[in-house]
């Protein structure tokens, strides 16, 4: 007992040797395009990242360790 999906698969395969044309989707460009694409869309990615890189928002009268500029602590 054979199913309807191979039924067409085998019956469309018959149809591609006797000279028929199968469905074939063209691309819009080469395919190298898509890659040199692709790669400039994470290039881009890639710079808006480290655009931001240094851009943690800290209070700038503190440093890192609480403490003010004259030395004391604020918390």
């Amino acid at each position: 007992m054979t199913s309807a999906l191979s039924q067409i698969l085998v019956a469309s395969g018959e149809h591609a040797e006797e000279g028929g044309h199968a469905i074939v989707n063209e691309l819009p460009f080469e395919p190298i395009w898509f890659g040199v694409i692709a790669l400039g869309a994470f290039a881009a990615l890639l710079l808006l990242l480290m655009v931001f890189r240094n851009s943690l928002a800290l209070d700038p009268h503190t440093d890192s360790h609480g403490a003010d500029a004259s030395g004391t602590r604020t918390h």
